[in-house]
């Protein structure tokens, strides 16, 4: 089995949004899906679909599009040699649609955490002048409530700050309490958010 180093671009937006991650060969493409909905911080509300070498393929939902289903192939299935590209895309709406590229493969090791995002920039659908905005009403909150606020409101305006700012580590957080056999984006954001349950998930930083 091989490791693969992919790097996820979305297309037609500038500056660019983009996303570096490390997956596992076993890695099916419908966890591949849920592996972007996390580093986007997206919450699998839209369909979605993949398109690789003339074929698309996706995870079977009531009013979709008929498909190859996503959940019965793997990454390795594919044979990709480094180079290799295929598109993601996601909310037919707003039609997101993601450039992917094989840049690296590698015979798979038992070390580290599997799938974690290496490096990254940018939230689909948020401007820097957001991310400005929002850490300025963070600061502006905590100046004016230094008195009685509470580390819950601490963490719920971190939250709005991270959904216009990538935030690595919180998205490999998140990566770690997925699970690839029977993966649902519920595990990550009802269940497995670390900073509700109280707890840090470590993971193996390689970049």
């Amino acid at each position: 089995m091989k490791t693969y180093s992919i790097k996820i671009a979305l297309r037609g937006v500038s500056p660019m949004i983009w996303r570096r991650l490390k997956i596992a060969g076993d890695t099916s493409l419908a966890s591949l899906h849920y592996i972007i909905q996390i580093v986007n911080g997206w919450d699998d509300e839209y369909l979605h679909q993949f398109h690789i070498y003339g074929q698309d393929y996706n995870i079977p939902r009531e009013g979709g599009l008929w498909c190859e289903d996503a959940r019965s192939v793997r990454i390795d299935d594919f044979h990709f040699d480094v180079g290799d590209r295929f598109t993601y895309e996601y909310n037919f709406f707003a039609h997101w649609l993601f450039d992917m590229r094989i840049e690296a493969t590698a015979e798979h090791s038992s070390g580290g955490q599997l799938p974690v995002c290496i490096s990254g920039r940018g939230m689909p659908g948020a401007t820097k002048y957001d991310g400005y905005e929002t850490l300025h009403a963070l600061f502006e909150n905590i100046a004016k409530n230094s008195e009685t606020i509470t580390v819950g409101d601490v963490r719920c305006l971190l939250e709005e700050l991270d959904a216009v700012r990538f935030n690595r580590k919180m998205s490999n957080q998140r990566l770690a309490t997925l699970d690839l056999q029977n993966p649902t984006i519920d595990q990550v954001f009802l269940i497995g958010c670390p900073w509700r349950d109280g707890h840090e998930i470590h993971y193996s930083d390689q970049d």
